[in-house]
C-alpha cells in the first residue's frame, strides 16, 4: 500500500512510521465501504481497546503510587471512554485518513465521534501489531499527554463514579431498583439493584437503602473494570 498524504501526514502525527503500511490501510477502513469485504477495522478496533486501558492503567498505577483504587478507576475511564479517543482522533485529523463509503463520507462519517473513536482504537491495535508493546506505549503515552498533565486525585463515592462512567460513554443514568427488605424491623436488610444501559447489573445489600446503592455501584465498577 502506498500512503496518500493524509495518510503520511497522520503518520507524522502519530510520529510513528509503519513497516507493514497493510496494517494501516486495515485500520483507516471502515464498515461501510462493503467492496473490502471482511477488511475493515472493526476486529482491530476490539484489541484497541484493550491495549489503550492496559497502556494507561500501567501509567496510571506507576505514575500515581499513593493513588487509592478508586481514584485510579475513576481517571482510567475519563482517559479511555470515547469521547476521549475521539478528541485524540480529531487532533491528529485521523478522519481525513479514513477509507470508507461514499455515502457514509457524503453524510459526515469522516467527523462523526463515534467513527472516529474507533478508528483510533483500530490505529493503537495497528501500532501494536506493527511493532510492540513498548513503542505503542509510547505512541499513546504522547498522544495523551495533555489529558496525562491534567488529572485529578479527589476519590468520589461509588454511585457518583458510575454515573460519570455512564454519561461518558453516552448511555443513560443507572437505575436503582429497590428489590426487598430483610431482617427485623429495627434491624433492616435493604436489597438494591443497579442496571445500567449496557446491560450489566448488581446487587447490593446494607443495612439502608442509601448504603445499598452504594454497595451495588461499587460491585458494578468492579464488573465494568474487568470489561475495560
Amino acid at each position: 500500500m502506498r500512503l496518500d498524504q493524509n495518510q503520511k501526514k497522520l503518520c507524522e502525527e502519530i510520529k510513528y512510521s509503519f513497516v507493514n503500511a497493510d496494517l494501516l490501510e486495515q485500520a483507516l477502513v471502515h464498515s461501510s465501504l462493503k467492496s473490502r469485504g471482511h477488511l475493515n477495522n472493526q476486529r482491530m478496533e476490539f484489541l484497541g481497546d484493550r491495549i489503550l486501558g492496559f497502556v494507561i492503567s500501567d501509567y496510571l498505577f506507576k505514575a500515581y503510587p499513593n493513588w487509592r483504587e478508586g481514584t485510579l478507576a475513576l481517571n482510567l475511564n475519563s482517559l479511555v471512554c470515547r469521547e476521549a479517543c475521539a478528541e485524540i482522533a480529531e487532533k491528529i485529523e485521523l478522519g481525513k485518513s479514513l477509507i470508507m463509503g461514499k455515502s457514509e463520507s457524503k453524510y459526515g462519517g469522516r467527523t462523526k465521534k463515534a467513527i472516529l473513536a474507533d478508528a483510533m482504537e483500530a490505529l493503537i491495535a495497528a501500532i501494536y501489531l506493527d511493532s510492540n508493546m513498548n513503542t505503542v506505549s509510547n505512541v499513546l503515552v504522547t498522544l495523551w499527554k495533555a489529558k496525562l498533565n491534567n488529572l485529578s486525585e479527589v476519590e468520589l463515592d461509588p454511585k457518583t463514579m458510575l454515573q460519570h462512567w455512564v454519561q461518558a460513554r453516552g448511555m443513560g443514568l443507572p437505575q436503582y431498583i429497590d428489590m426487598k427488605r430483610d431482617g427485623l424491623d429495627h434491624e433492616p436488610i435493604f436489597y438494591v439493584e443497579v442496571r445500567i444501559g449496557n446491560g450489566l447489573s448488581a446487587i447490593g445489600k446494607e443495612k439502608s437503602k442509601r448504603s445499598a446503592q452504594q454497595i451495588a455501584a461499587k460491585d458494578l465498577l468492579i464488573q465494568l473494570e474487568k470489561e475495560i
